[in-house]
């Protein structure tokens, strides 16, 4: 280790994914880390929760293959991830009665196109006019930052949006497509079907969100003879040339370095303490933001969807997973609703409603909701979304919202995490 790792002190500020991404890669560079968190759980918006009992998640998350920062990490933390973590499933979108897709393992991207022409509920014209549409999306064409992604479909069939491009929209950037930036969606499609063939593929946690990721990489900071405090929230930031105070209710401590891994919407209390911070802090105070709702219905254990998740259509949620496959909670349902921001009083019985079109699943045996009212930030066109380097130079950033190709993903905060703690080591 070198003396200068050894006289750095740092302080992460968020025990989300970012914030312990950020830690992880600091720990394992030989830094001293003290990772602050709030809650007494770590994951930040993508957590592990409790609820009568019932282990749960305070939302239902899935990744993509392309998303090669957070896989890489979990991956590394889970020896068997293969087993016990990540379920990899090829692309495959079922929206029973009427549409279904799925992919081929074929080379990318004959393998969308291959997709594509085999989807059925679609004419002949339509899986024509996806193929060509695709194949534009997947090109090198420059797209105006101010489009979104309603004007970028609107030469689709009316079928096509409302079955297949749109949903994907939703649940990709968490933004209706009326508002949502066409950019970052391309950024997303390309991701996913632009390189390898499994970079298309679901990947479904196999375990809870903490479980996944936050909970091994804070065990391997303290392994690493680091420190984690949960349940201590920073309230108070300061900074000089050559040291960072952060405040919490018990006491004020000096860093050389700090990462704050905060919620955007938290960002503007800390970033305003600092003169050289107050641009990032008016920045963030005008993010709007998201809500997604999932409800949990428990079902007869023996009830089994077939397949491990379906598109909804005519409702408040877009997907329903069942858990009893994914996560070995036989009968638990999981109705997710992004950009969910009008909920109607009775969406919990409208989401319920919509799973019935399709399947019968028996009597409910319970059911429970939860709704993160600012789940993500609103991805819109011509998003200024801040470096992870921010004007004072022992100071950084790391969150889903910093600037990257993706929307408020969990890779979007991994890639982040890593990013920032990377721009710190290399500091002389």
């Amino acid at each position: 280790m070198t003396k200068v790792l050894q006289e750095r002190r740092v302080a992460v500020v968020g025990g989300g994914w970012a914030g312990c991404a950020a830690a992880l890669t600091l720990a394992e560079a030989g830094v001293a880390v003290t990772l602050f968190e709030a809650s007494r759980t770590l994951g930040g918006r993508a957590r592990a929760v409790e609820l009568d009992g019932q282990p749960l998640d305070n939302g239902q998350h899935i990744l993509l293959g392309a998303y090669g920062q957070t896989l890489q990490l979990i991956e590394r933390l889970h020896p068997a991830a293969t087993q016990d973590g990540l379920w990899r499933l090829p692309l495959a979108l079922d929206q029973p009665p009427d549409f279904s897709l799925a992919c081929p393992r074929l080379p990318a991207p004959l393998h969308v196109l291959a997709g594509l022409l085999g989807a059925r509920g679609l004419r002949w014209r339509d899986k024509l006019a996806a193929i060509r549409w695709a194949h534009a999306l997947l090109s090198n064409v420059e797209m105006p930052d101010r489009l979104t992604v309603s004007q970028l479909t609107r030469s689709q069939p009316e079928k096509l949006r409302n079955m297949l491009w749109h949903p994907l929209c939703v649940s990709a950037l968490n933004t209706p497509p009326e508002m949502a930036s066409a950019r970052v969606f391309r950024n997303v499609i390309r991701a996913a079907f632009g390189g390898r063939t499994h970079h298309s593929d679901f990947v479904l946690p196999r375990c809870d969100l903490t479980a996944l990721l936050p909970a091994p990489a804070a065990a391997r900071v303290i392994a690493l003879g680091g420190d984690v405090r949960l349940a201590c929230r920073v309230t108070t930031l300061d900074a000089t040339r050559d040291a960072v105070m952060l405040g919490t209710r018990d006491e004020t401590a000096s860093y050389s370095h700090a990462i704050l891994a905060v919620a955007p919407q938290h960002l503007p209390a800390l970033a305003m303490q600092v003169p050289a911070l107050e641009p990032v802090g008016q920045a963030m105070a005008g993010y709007r933001y998201e809500p997604v709702a999932t409800a949990y219905l428990q079902c007869d254990p023996d009830f089994r969807l077939p397949k491990p998740l379906l598109a909804l259509t005519d409702g408040p949620a877009q997907f329903v997973f069942d858990r009893g496959q994914s996560h070995g909670q036989a009968g638990l349902l999981a109705l997710v609703a992004s950009a969910a921001t009008n909920l109607p009083p009775d969406w919990l019985d409208q989401a319920e409603a919509q799973l019935r079109r399709i399947v019968d699943p028996g009597p409910t045996r319970w059911r429970k909701r939860i709704v993160e009212k600012q789940a993500t930030y609103r991805c819109v066109p011509d998003m200024a979304r801040p470096s992870v380097r921010t004007p004072h130079p022992r100071i950084f950033l790391a969150g889903d919202y910093t600037a990257g190709p993706y929307p408020a993903t969990l890779e979007s905060a991994t890639r982040s995490g890593v990013q920032s703690a990377g721009s710190l080591l290399e500091q002389p």
